[in-house]
């Protein structure tokens, strides 16, 4: 048979994850390396090499760990994961820092209504409070992720012993609340270290960073800076993080979630769950 019909149809390309780059180690150690040097050469050329030899040292490795731990795309401690290439028509919509008891509800009413999955990074000692808003993201097809036990802002200096504890803790409460051991751990604020690295790996859970952000993590977050940084991220594959967990009365990922899906709906996007996100397409 010749013609169109005898083409041999190829199956689609799998996706693509896209993890964060792998030259933030060397860049960074070189940059710490021309610090001790500069501050060497100011001590040959007189000055007192005992001060600024120390000092330039100190300096550089805290710049060094600060953009590491702030900046987990660039790779210095691990390499999360940032987004999925080869998804067309497809995004993951996650949320943070939940569940809250007024504010969840709204957004899985909200998701429901839109006809999305989306994945929800909890906080273990939330999830011990409102078990059932747990098991309801479960029913609805959505995934639950682990976002650490307490959210403790200095994690990253925490050790590593002491948060794979924790950790592991609130994944068997996620695995108790849902049937099933949590895959993704995104870390308190994103920001990753060495011991949270180590943690991630010890507790068998995968880093996952983002995309795209609203930063609407705190309270006070303004509605539409937060929708003007967040709307150009909005793209097939994108790893888009809003906040359900934070805000009083209101809260900026439910004001905000009625304009996303407006959006995803007008570029033809569908979000998914991370699973769904890496395995393959889901008919629609």
């Amino acid at each position: 048979m010749t013609g169109p019909a005898a083409v041999r149809r190829l199956p689609p390309a799998p996706p693509v994850p896209v993890y964060a780059s792998s030259w933030g180690r060397p860049v960074l150690a070189g940059l710490w390396l021309a610090t001790v040097l500069v501050a060497a050469g100011f001590g040959l050329s007189g000055a007192s090499i005992s001060v600024l030899w120390p000092l330039g040292a100190l300096g550089a490795l805290l710049a060094w760990v600060g953009a590491g731990v702030r900046f987990a795309e660039i790779g210095v401690f691990a390499r999360p994961l940032l987004c999925v290439a080869g998804t067309p028509g497809r995004l993951a919509l996650t949320f943070d820092d939940g569940p809250h008891p007024v504010h969840t509800p709204r957004i899985l009413e909200l998701l429901a209504d839109a006809g999305h999955q989306a994945t929800f990074f909890v906080i273990g000692e939330r999830a011990a409070r409102y078990p059932e808003l747990v098991r309801d993201m479960a029913r609805r097809g959505h995934l639950v992720a682990n976002h650490s036990l307490r959210h403790q802002p200095w994690t990253p200096a925490l050790p590593a012993a002491m948060l794979a504890r924790e950790w592991a803790a609130a994944n068997r409460q996620i695995a108790e609340l849902t049937g099933r051991f949590p895959r993704w751990m995104r870390a308190p604020v994103g920001l990753v270290s060495p011991p949270v690295a180590v943690a991630a790996q010890r507790c068998g859970l995968q880093l996952v960073h983002w995309s795209a952000t609203a930063r609407d993590g705190v309270a006070w977050a303004d509605r539409e800076r937060c929708w003007q940084r967040l709307r150009p991220g909005l793209s097939a594959g994108a790893i888009v993080v809003l906040h359900d967990g934070v805000g009083g009365e209101t809260c900026a990922a439910v004001d905000l979630l009625p304009a996303v899906l407006g959006e995803l709906k007008a570029r033809g996007l569908h979000s998914v769950t991370l699973d769904a996100l890496l395995g393959p397409p889901v008919p629609q």
